[in-house]
């Protein structure tokens, strides 16, 4: 568990007593989702589990809005909650759709977010979870080399959040997540200017996956680095367009196709072996 100072061990223990209310106010779930420390009863260092600034989650809507929405490694819901308010001024309610592996954090997002249907899982076990299609798939995942289940469809690496962005892919038209810096395969975040970078992990996983990280509505995420409750990583806001990677990979195994000598006939095989 994570040293609370006397500050943030008041705040999470205003935001338990109204948990265990029947009722909360729109304006008690806001204090809950800046209060509630997720280092209080669990190690989230270890699991790399440190919830979204709420400045940075209200920023990050911008990008992450959809009518149908897919959060991942979603903790208590704070990016979902803030997509599923702005859809308000839409024309219809984002469907939200919340995977998450810890129990505690799924059962206190369902009593501030039950407008969403909360899945108790490993993101890991997404090929048995049959999760359906979604116009936007969200993120803020573990970062780093923590331990996880499994692997991603295609990335081998030993980063989870480019495991989370590789299975993100699987089944959403787009995808907007939080990931540290030198994860994208650009620079912006506490910079004067955007920088396009030529190596990095972030430009290896895009040339490899055949991908494009676009920086989306341009958010500086340094700006909100003394809102995350433990440390102050320097992240990146990467939105890539799911469905032109897979045009991309397709276009690819035709080309492939077209240069790959015709198959044999088993007389012609016998021909050449006299």
């Amino acid at each position: 568990m994570a040293k609370l100072t006397k500050q943030q061990r008041k705040g999470h223990a205003e935001a338990e007593a109204i948990l265990t209310k029947d009722r909360i106010t729109d304006d008690e779930r806001d204090f809950v989702f800046q209060h509630w420390h997720e280092g209080a009863t669990h190690e989230n260092g270890a699991a790399g589990a440190f919830f979204t600034p709420w400045g940075l989650a209200c920023d990050f809507a911008l990008d992450g809005a959809g009518r149908r929405v897919i959060d991942l490694c979603v903790g208590i819901g704070v990016l979902s909650y803030i997509v599923h308010h702005r859809s308000k001024w839409g024309e219809r309610l984002a469907e939200i759709t919340c995977v998450e592996i810890n129990p505690r954090y799924v059962a206190v997002g369902r009593k501030l977010l039950p407008q969403a249907r909360w899945i108790n899982a490993d993101v890991f076990d997404w090929r048995r979870l049959d999760l359906g299609h979604y116009d936007v798939a969200i993120a803020n995942p573990p970062f780093g080399r923590v331990k996880r289940s499994g692997d991603a469809p295609r990335y081998r690496g030993p980063e989870f959040e480019l495991h989370v962005l590789d299975i993100a892919r699987e089944f959403a038209e787009r995808g907007a997540l939080i990931v540290p810096q030198e994860s994208a395969s650009f620079r912006y975040s506490g910079r004067q200017c955007f920088d396009r970078r030529t190596s990095a992990r972030g430009v290896d996983f895009e040339r490899e996956r055949r991908v494009f990280m676009d920086i989306g509505a341009g958010v500086d995420t340094s700006f909100h680095r003394d809102g995350w409750k433990d440390g102050a990583p320097l992240c990146e806001i990467v939105c890539i367009d799911f469905e032109a990677a897979r045009e991309r990979e397709a276009q690819e195994r035709r080309r492939l196709a077209a240069y790959a000598p015709p198959a044999m006939q088993p007389g012609e095989q016998m021909t050449l072996l006299l």
